[in-house]
């Protein structure tokens, strides 16, 4: 049956929605959907092993979910929905975007009835629930027709960055955009195919502060690169330029201090200029397949939590963190890291950043270098209806080529990114105490054969340093010192790190297979407890205390997303950048025993 975009926008906003509710809120009421029909009077069949009851105290309401699919990592796929009505004793339809709401509406009472009034932001949950549905829809109607390349087993780089029309899996508004108008984004949001070339900025270098890791200074590349096809710039030898994002240019414009430097000619707004760049799937760091590095900007938008701004901790830990990964020598023809080398600022009396601040990144995908490099965000996205996920398609076909069943390579596959993906990451933080937010937009593959071949970590916001390891760091690089905001207590890392590396991004590819019918998350979970429980063995340091959490603990914490925006939290902002969590039920302890583990196994066929 046809489905217009708004329908799937629909569908798929309550998906993230409801599965964010179960786990933060309120788990439900499970209970087997025959048990539960007997004796109800319901309008619809309902084909789902299971219904969840929802009790809404604050509201006096019951709803009853349909689980079409019971996931064990905790994303489950849920069905019709139904309302309880007293005056007639029947259950009607209940639609998901009213149903959303009212789940608002009674978190805001829940709030209220703790005295919690303050804390609460019923209205902007509500308004950015309802912009990323908006926005959801738009970017599946225009996309909607080339749904083959979204999908495609064979993708650039760009292709892949520009195909998430869902985006991320476990946030209550996935597509909020605040900041952009509607007409901005067909030119800058990446859902859209957007490129444009960026805006410039003349600065007197009295007000510029720039570093770099490389032989080339920040404001260099720059220029090389500008000049390279764009006009040969007359510079005066106290000037550099800065490239700006075109919406953070227009934001500039409008600031005081700036128009007050434009006064004194100490900064000269130069337009759009060079190169087409294409927005990637942050929005705020662009790409050109020509260009041998990716900018990364700030921009007057708020994204998931958080209005992205480059700080100035950032910007410095980038050139430190490239110098300390080089004296660490960690990467690994499997295992790489795309490096932030370079930054440059500017400085305006009275402001620790002015808007004007640039994250200079490695482009490790120019073309010719860029084909099947994909983020396992864009692997495991849901597809639109009547398709298959990408990394369905990608099993299919090398099931075919080898003339293999689907579950058979699907192990071999799963072998290979974890061996490349989640064991790397463990063991850096065993031997150097470093911890990297690698959750699935941070986390690139090479899939050039089909098989996990390379994992790539972006990001410098994501860089967990242990104060254990401290002096060791520091002896390795002194000017770690100068930036206290790496370093964090042990308890936390691993909570940050169990929840981006375990639940973000591995719980992301075991769903994935689950849902798609290749092989169920059981036998995939088992078989990661059983690589856990040989690497305790193995580790001697903070890995250990971290695996040993993940494999033995109850529950494993969880970033709620849902909570952090009901509060309105900014987590950027917030003290050691801390978003709410809390804690779910680990999936691991719901397999086996310990002893049926004792005999290395393998999955089985």
């Amino acid at each position: 049956m046809y489905q217009s975009a708004k329908q799937i926008a629909e569908f798929e906003s309550f998906q993230v929605f409801i599965n964010c509710y179960l786990k933060e809120i309120d788990k439900g009421n499970w209970v087997d959907t025959e048990d539960w029909i007997k004796h109800k009077s319901i309008p619809v069949t309902l084909t789902g092993k299971s219904v969840i009851e929802l009790e809404l105290t604050n509201l006096t309401l019951t709803f009853a979910l349909e689980v079409n699919y019971h996931s064990l990592t905790g994303r489950h796929l849920i069905g019709q929905v139904l309302k309880y009505c007293p005056a007639t004793y029947q259950w009607i339809i209940q639609d998901y975007l009213p149903f959303m709401i009212t789940l608002i509406q009674d978190l805001d009472l829940a709030e209220q009835k703790n005295k919690c009034t303050d804390l609460s932001h019923f209205d902007e949950l509500t308004i950015r629930l309802i912009d990323s549905f908006q926005t959801m829809t738009t970017y599946i109607e225009a996309r909607r027709r080339d749904a083959e390349r979204l999908y495609s087993e064979d993708a650039t780089f760009i292709e892949t960055e520009q195909s998430l029309l869902f985006g991320h899996w476990m946030h209550p508004t996935p597509k909020s955009r605040q900041g952009m108008a509607s007409w901005q984004h067909p030119s800058f949001a990446p859902e859209l195919n957007a490129s444009f070339p960026l805006h410039y900025f003349q600065v007197d270098r009295n007000l510029v502060e720039e570093a770099s890791s490389l032989p080339m200074s920040a404001s260099e590349m720059i220029q090389n690169s500008l000049e390279r096809k764009g006009p040969a710039l007359q510079l005066g030898n106290n000037d550099c330029i800065i490239p700006v994002h075109p919406l953070q240019a227009q934001w500039l414009l409008q600031q005081d201090y700036i128009k007050e430097a434009m006064s004194h000619n100490l900064v000269k707004y130069l337009g759009a200029m060079g190169e087409q760049y294409l927005a990637t799937s942050s929005i705020r760091t662009v790409y050109s397949e020509v260009e041998e590095w990716m900018y990364k900007f700030s921009i007057p938008v708020k994204v998931t939590n958080s209005l992205r701004v480059n700080q100035t901790h950032e910007l410095i830990a980038g050139t430190i963190i490239y110098n300390l990964m080089k004296k660490l020598n960690y990467s690994k023809d499997y295992f790489r890291f795309i490096e932030d080398p370079a930054y440059i600022k500017c400085k305006f009396p009275g402001r620790e950043e002015s808007g004007l601040e640039l994250i200079i990144r490695s482009n490790k995908f120019l073309k010719g270098n860029d084909m099947n490099i994909c983020s396992i965000a864009a692997l495991v996205q849901t597809p639109l209806p009547g398709y298959r996920s990408k990394l369905h398609c990608i099993i299919d076909r090398l099931a075919k080529s080898e003339s293999r069943s689907t579950k058979e390579v699907s192990i071999d596959w799963f072998q290979k990114y974890w061996r490349c993906s989640i064991e790397p990451l463990i063991r850096l933080y065993d031997e150097h105490g470093l911890a990297l937010e690698a959750h699935q937009q941070n986390s690139l593959l090479d899939l050039s054969t089909g098989y996990p071949e390379t994992y790539y970590y972006r990001d410098n916001q994501g860089y967990y340093l242990s104060k254990t390891h401290c002096e060791t760091l520091f002896e390795l690089e002194p000017s770690l010192k100068g930036l206290p905001e790496l370093f964090y207590e042990d308890a936390l890392i691993q909570e940050r790190f169990t929840y981006y590396l375990i639940q973000n991004q591995l719980f992301s590819i075991i769903n994935r297979f689950g849902q798609d019918s290749l092989i169920s998350e059981e036998s995939l979970a088992q078989w990661v407890r059983e690589q856990l429980i040989q690497m305790e063995l193995q580790l001697v340091s903070l890995g250990k205390q971290l695996v040993q959490k993940v494999l033995y603990s109850v529950t494993l914490p969880y970033k709620a997303n849902l909570l952090t925006r009901l509060h309105d939290v900014d987590e950027l902002l917030a003290e050691n950048e801390q978003a709410v969590y809390t804690k779910v039920p680990n999936p691991f302890t719901c397999l086996k025993k310990e002893k049926d583990y004792e005999k290395p196994t393998t999955i089985v066929v």
